[in-house]
């Protein structure tokens, strides 16, 4: 203990004493965040002010001018109260263009064409969103015209002999039965964790950076893994170290912006004025612990794993993103602690403080959440102490040697930091497109130009074989037939699957139906949503995932691991929360595939197969997808799947470097896998290989 005590002392002092990461960790953050909440308070005000105070230029064209300007005098009669605010309107004569709306001159352009088929007048309200004035004057005038027309209406009613107030027709009161108080801490309970993460991982960062990974660099590490302090004080004191950091970060901007709002330097919204009892904070606190304690690890396995500070700068945005991924599960609707969402890391933590933040607190899954956060971090730790104990990146003479030859020997050591790459890329577009880009749009983005741009780039970059990277073999021919059965029947598994895994985590309908109404959009014929839909996923994620992927980490990882890791990879890829386990399935199922044949082929095919199965008899109304797939069908599919695989392991020839040696068959015929054709189908032992 003493020796844990004098090392986290040290690394501590080593903060301390050094004034830039004190700036950077302590300083700058505890001044710029309400610096920039203050700013935009100022901003919001002076815009509103400049809405004021600034005559608002305003034209009118059209046909029906005379009934526009109308009820622009009737609009301007609207209580300020009940608008927004005062809006001082100026009539602008001239010429009118749209690019003329949102100048000094010009704001505002209100057109009446005139009446439509019906008879019935028309107006339209033109601004300019990129101007804050244009934006906020339309704001306030929607506001005032909309009680003219509200008016205009009631007094149509009554001439029309309508004999009562038209507000007295259908009267509908809502009535919102919960507490303000439990309401506000709901709405918190969404986005805490995330900001509480956010700001622990900026604080521990710029500790973890240097505890390891720029101990490396200085030459340091090695000097002190060889005095009497054990590796696991040494990672426990570091691990302490960073987590004493963040924890301290955290707390340090919390009561910063508690002093801020307290001094009425800032107003906290209406909406998240939450009230804590004692027990309540205490809960909080209790649960955001085993939070620090993971990251903490995590931070300390990045920079175990880095052998330079440049490295692990690279490998912290993944890991940020990857951790505020579970923590926004708050937000999820219909996702609740009691299911198996208890189970994940940090996702438990954001859903147990909202429920204590909405006065609902769950003690006896609250507990379970914390010990089960706490073993991931236990687990983290463990993992960054190895990085130690191997003195993997002390004397790594395989990296080094690697690094020197680049081309293909370098591409094992690569191709995770790629995938790392495109993740972010991939949601990068995601939140900036989503699904306003339509299918089209994103077959033209993430297939055809993130996927298989990206494997272009990597074929290119380290001059990789494309036969030998992409697996691309002939295969016995049996392996045809025992696709076209394993395909659908892999399909059937996968629902039942689903079925059983949404008894503890239930999908919102709302989500399937949207994601549905996305998949089979109106206007796209059939042959074109197969195309886009099932045979352009098999194709370029087939080349990406069981390609690339999967002949960089081949030599890694045993078969198994392998088919886990390449299928949890393809999973996290499909960024929807809901969507993660049934691909991660069937991306364990193709690596299993492609494994067992030695080639990509067969992967595809039953990937096209896989989707078309899912789509087609849906858009073709022949099935309900409400309706579920009938519980009879599930063994059926069990059966089918289990014979297919066991055909594909009988004929199969293996993947070279996991299931068979590498090289093997080209003494005998020059290309891998081309020497067995028209040779055995039991692979000469197709046992021996596969083991």
């Amino acid at each position: 203990m003493n020796s844990l005590g004098t090392l986290v002392k040290y690394e501590l002092l080593q903060l301390v004493r050094d004034t830039r990461t004190v700036l950077l960790a302590v300083v700058l953050p505890v001044v710029l965040l309400p610096a920039i909440l203050w700013v935009g308070n100022l901003t919001d005000a002076a815009d509103e002010e400049r809405v004021r105070e600034t005559e608002i230029g305003l034209a009118v064209v059209g046909d029906d001018s005379a009934r526009a300007l109308e009820w622009l005098d009737r609009a301007a009669e609207v209580d300020d109260s009940v608008a927004g605010g005062p809006l001082r309107l100026t009539r602008h004569e001239g010429p009118v263009t749209d690019s003329l709306i949102g100048s000094d001159r010009l704001q505002l352009v209100v057109s009446a064409p005139g009446p439509d088929a019906r008879g019935l007048p028309q107006v339209e309200l033109r601004y300019r969103s990129s101007s804050d004035l244009s934006r906020s004057a339309s704001e306030r005038l929607q506001i005032r015209l909309a009680a003219v027309r509200e008016a205009v209406r009631d007094s149509l009613y009554r001439a029309g002999g309508l004999g009562l107030d038209p507000d007295q027709v259908l009267p509908l009161r809502t009535t919102n039965v919960a507490a303000a108080g439990r309401e506000a801490g709901a709405l918190l309970g969404t986005f805490l964790l995330p900001l509480l993460i956010a700001m622990m991982l900026t604080g521990g960062s710029l500790v973890a950076a240097d505890t390891l990974s720029g101990e490396k660099e200085r030459g340091t590490l090695e000097t002190l893994l060889t005095t009497s302090v054990s590796r696991n004080e040494v990672v426990a004191a570091k691990g302490l170290a960073i987590a004493v950091v963040a924890l301290v970060m955290t707390v340090l901007n919390v009561a910063n912006l508690g002093v801020w709002i307290g001094l009425g330097l800032m107003d906290i919204p209406a909406a998240l004025d939450v009230t804590l009892t004692a027990p309540g904070l205490l809960a909080l606190f209790v649960l955001i612990l085993p939070v620090v304690a993971l990251l903490s690890a995590l931070l300390l396995l990045v920079s175990g794993w880095a052998r330079s500070y440049r490295e692990y700068q690279f490998w912290f945005l993944p890991v940020f993103l990857l951790t505020l991924v579970p923590a926004g599960a708050a937000a999820l609707p219909g996702l609740e602690l009691r299911s198996v969402a208890v189970l994940l890391p940090i996702a438990n933590i954001a859903l147990a403080m909202r429920d204590v933040l909405a006065g609902r607190g769950d003690l006896l899954f609250g507990a379970l959440a914390t010990v089960i956060t706490a073993g991931a971090a236990a687990g983290a730790a463990v993992a960054a102490r190895s990085t130690l104990s191997t003195e993997r990146l002390l004397a790594d003479s395989a990296a080094d040697r690697a690094e020197f030859q680049g081309g293909p020997a370098l591409f094992p050591y690569r191709v995770l930091r790629w995938f790392a790459l495109m993740w972010v890329v991939l949601l990068a577009l995601s939140l900036a497109f989503g699904e306003r880009v339509g299918i089209r749009g994103q077959v033209l983005m993430n297939l055809l130009g993130l996927f298989l741009g990206s494997s272009i780039l990597m074929l290119r970059r380290y001059r990789l074989p494309v036969r030998e990277a992409l697996a691309l073999r002939p295969v016995h021919p049996l392996v045809w037939p025992a696709v076209l059965v394993g395909a659908p029947s892999g399909f059937l598994v996968g629902i039942g699957l689903a079925e059983f895994t949404s008894i503890f985590l239930p999908v919102p309908p709302q989500m399937l139906e949207a994601f549905g109404q996305f998949l089979l959009p109106e206007g796209i014929g059939m042959v074109q949503l197969v195309l886009l839909l099932a045979v352009l996923p098999g194709i370029t994620e087939e080349i990406a995932f069981r390609g690339l992927l999967l002949h960089g980490l081949r030599k890694r990882l045993g078969p198994v691991a392998l088919c886990l890791v390449v299928g949890a990879i393809f999973g996290v890829f499909h960024v929807s929360l809901f969507r993660i386990l049934p691909t991660a399935y069937l991306g364990t199922m193709l690596a299993l595939v492609t494994i067992l044949t030695g080639s990509i082929f067969p992967a595809m095919l039953w990937h096209i197969l896989n989707n078309a199965v899912a789509l087609v008899p849906v858009a073709m109304g022949w099935l309900d997808a409400e309706a579920g797939v009938p519980g009879w069908a599930w063994p059926i599919g069990v059966v089918g799947l289990s014979g297919s695989l066991w055909v594909l392991k009988r004929v199969g020839r293996g993947y070279p470097g996991v299931t068979r040696p590498e090289g093997e068959g080209r003494d005998a015929g020059g290309e891998d896998g081309v020497a067995r054709e028209g040779g055995s189908p039991g692979r000469g032992g197709a046992g021996g290989g596969g083991g």
